[in-house]
């Protein structure tokens, strides 16, 4: 899996983002880490996610540079089960809260001996983060169990589906990601049990697919 990975994160032809689907087994041993063949072996062979963020860094995949990177993850992250708790009222809506936009800071490089001598900027190269302009979803929380139809599928890939089909055309990817947790977390259950997706953004932008409109 990691060649394979390493493989497609070098290409030099990307379109304008990439998307890495990852359906797996995982464990928490390490961290979020995947095993690369089927089964679950005792301390068999397993990938860990984070190498995987590396491989499509800026370093080395530079032909995703500053392009959205997709990484869709369906596997358990440890043994815990979720069993929920009793819901009591109608769920109320999230209000839009206003932020006040912030001036950047700026970069300074310190020079100080011991008196109280003024701070001395130093000319700085603007950079770029490595491992930015990456969104990440995971079928579950870290440390639980993530759960399947054994003929539908996974509770998790079938809500991503239906969403994405619904709404891809309008909505922007954290939207659709937001409902697919929404999705999961009301409509499934299973001996008693739950289940919670969650995404994290190092996004810059608003990420579209921007598919064909309905018609």
């Amino acid at each position: 899996m990691a060649e394979d990975l390493q493989f497609f994160a070098t290409r030099p032809d990307h379109g304008d983002c990439s998307v890495v689907v990852i359906l797996s087994h995982g464990t928490w041993r390490n961290g979020d880490e995947v095993y690369g063949v089927c089964g679950e072996p005792e301390g068999g062979d397993t990938l860990n996610f984070n190498s995987v963020l590396e491989m499509f860094g800026k370093q080395k995949a530079p032909a995703l540079k500053n392009k959205p990177k997709l990484f869709i993850v369906q596997a358990c992250r440890g043994s815990k089960t979720d069993f929920g708790v009793s819901r009591d009222k109608p769920d109320s809506g999230f209000n839009d809260k206003e932020t006040s936009h912030l001036k950047p800071m700026t970069a300074l490089s310190v020079a100080q001996d011991e008196s109280d001598a003024q701070p001395v900027v130093l000319p700085m190269k603007e950079k770029d983060p490595d491992l930015g302009d990456s969104i990440v979803c995971r079928s579950t929380m870290p440390g639980y169990k993530s759960w399947r139809n054994e003929v539908r599928g996974s509770w998790f890939i079938q809500s991503l589906i239906e969403v994405f089909m619904n709404n891809a055309h309008r909505d922007n990817i954290l939207e659709l990601l937001t409902e697919v947790n929404c999705l999961v977390a009301r409509r499934y259950q299973a001996l008693g049990a739950k289940q919670m997706p969650v995404f994290e953004s190092s996004l810059i932008k608003a990420m579209y697919f921007n598919p064909a409109a309905e018609e």
